[in-house]
């Protein structure tokens, strides 16, 4: 800043330009009013001076409080930082929870989509084995209405029926001349469902027989299984849809403690054996 000069420098250097002469009275009036305009001068630079500190000072009090209400705004989001970063730390402990048991709900979605999947094919599965057994029945009627044989479902398998009197002699496994005839118009109807399978079961009374040919009614209900599986390959059943088995009296549908209820154990049944393709394909998790 540059310095005004005093007035007591402004003084010497007036009284050097007047001295060692007697000063003239125009003269002294001259520097009388310098003086004066110099205290005048230094008065007002005095005042701009003071003004400019007291706006300093102003500047720096504002700058102080500025200061001050920053910290303070400082303070306030640092504190509001600390709350979010734990808030943070909760959703994230929250999304990791929430990540586990989405994982379990997916495995258990994914779950019950296969069971769903498994359980459409058994239905549709069913619908298709009903859709065989109205068939059946329609194409059978005439043979159920004469009592040569009956159709049913037994543990959601289709039985086809036919009693002993109809196919066998007792005590033999040759088929009869009417036998032979129903078993043929049964293997025709067979060899028209495609991709179904067939077992032919042989069941007998409790009588036992005991036979050079048959030693137990296991031979003849075995054999009498064999005979009828014969009529229904050469009906045109494809051979690698059937097979044959022989319960001997241990499956009877009735007492054998009458004539009648042994009557009804004497028989033959064709049962149509599930789709095994659909239940390799629809086990249920």
């Amino acid at each position: 800043m540059t310095r005004v000069p005093t007035l007591l420098t402004i003084v010497p250097v007036l009284m050097s330009s007047i001295l060692p002469g007697c000063v003239r009275r125009g003269t002294h009036e001259v520097v009388i009013n310098e003086l004066a305009q110099a205290r005048l001068d230094q008065d007002q630079l005095q005042s701009e001076m003071r003004r400019q500190v007291q706006r300093r000072d102003d500047m720096i009090r504002a700058r102080e409080t500025e200061i001050a209400r920053l910290q303070g705004e400082i303070l306030r989001l640092e504190n509001q930082l600390a709350r979010a970063q734990s808030a943070l730390a909760q959703a994230n402990t929250e999304v990791g929870r929430l990540d586990v048991i989405l994982g379990q709900r997916g495995a258990e979605f994914r779950l019950l989509e296969a069971r769903l999947q498994a359980l459409n094919q058994v239905e549709q599965e069913i619908r298709e084995r009903n859709r065989i057994y109205e068939e059946v029945l329609q194409r059978f009627q005439s043979l159920i209405d004469g009592g040569q044989l009956t159709v049913s479902i037994v543990r959601g398998r289709m039985v086809i029926q036919l009693p002993q009197d109809i196919l066998f002699q007792s005590g033999s496994a040759a088929l009869a001349a009417d036998g032979t005839r129903t078993l043929q118009e049964v293997g025709a109807v067979l060899a028209d469902l495609p991709d179904r399978g067939f077992q032919v079961e042989g069941h007998t009374d409790d009588v036992p027989i005991a036979t050079e040919r048959f030693p137990s009614n296991w031979e003849l209900s075995s054999a009498r299984a064999m005979s009828v599986i014969r009529v229904l390959l050469a009906s045109g059943v494809d051979p690698d849809r059937l097979s044959g088995a022989g319960y001997g009296e241990h499956q009877p549908v009735a007492s054998n403690e009458d004539a009648e209820g042994r009557r009804l154990n004497r028989r033959i049944e064709i049962v149509m054996l599930p789709n095994l393709d659909v239940i390799a394909t629809t086990r249920l998790p």
